[in-house]
């Protein structure tokens, strides 16, 4: 699916270590049989040389074994293991934001509820402020991006999209500049060449989601409607 997170880690794999590839999208409400004979029933999956790979960070971890060049991964065995706990800490936020996306009809929630729980988001980020600080570098791979940075950088994008997509809150919904090595990060990370090609704009993504959800998860309308 072309705007699922977990999918857009895989493609940024691909990109940053420069391979050609092929892309075909699932729709996730209708998925075809072959689909899911050859999957966990989510997406993504690596097909190469015959063989079906599930899950974006076992295919990532495939990808960076498979094509060495550039290695995203730590060389040192201990801060890839710390890194990949850092990924789960910053993952561990997206519920929140997707119950600030998701609008169930009849259970719209208010301005109050929706700020708490961009606060629960915010809180559970913070953990990469301080590791970027910590670190002292521009990427948390340090002066290139590295495998975390890609990890993570999907959640950021969709983050970024919430002063769009809840326009009545605006700022109160954005990066807070109290969390300053984040959003020097997440700069950083929109001037890279995989981010470029393939990420959306805050604008877009919002429109994208609102589309999606209203739309009853048409995902072709989506694309479509929210250029």
């Amino acid at each position: 699916m072309r705007f699922c997170p977990y999918a857009e880690r895989t493609v940024l794999v691909l990109l940053a270590k420069k391979l050609d590839f092929e892309t075909v999208n699932i729709d996730l409400k209708k998925k075809p049989d072959w689909f899911l004979e050859c999957s966990l029933g989510k997406v993504p999956v690596l097909i190469h040389n015959g063989n079906y790979i599930p899950e974006s960070l076992i295919t990532c971890d495939y990808l960076d074994e498979v094509y060495p060049e550039p290695q995203l991964h730590p060389s040192n065995s201990l801060q890839k293991a710390l890194d990949k706990v850092l990924v789960e800490k910053v993952a561990s936020a997206m519920p929140y934001m997707y119950q600030l996306y998701i609008q169930v009809p009849g259970k719209s929630k208010s301005d109050e509820e929706k700020l708490q729980l961009f606060d629960n988001l915010v809180e559970k980020i913070a953990v990469l402020n301080v590791e970027l600080k910590k670190r002292g570098t521009k990427y948390i791979g340090g002066d290139t991006p590295g495998m975390a940075d890609y990890m993570i950088w999907p959640f950021f994008e969709r983050i970024a999209s919430l002063p769009y997509a809840l326009p009545d809150l605006g700022d109160k919904v954005a990066i807070p500049e109290i969390l300053g090595n984040i959003i020097s990060w997440v700069k950083a990370m929109w001037e890279t060449e995989p981010v470029k090609t393939y990420a959306f704009k805050p604008d877009r993504m919002a429109r994208l989601h609102k589309i999606y959800f209203e739309s009853n998860y048409d995902y072709d309308k989506a694309i479509k409607e929210s250029i």
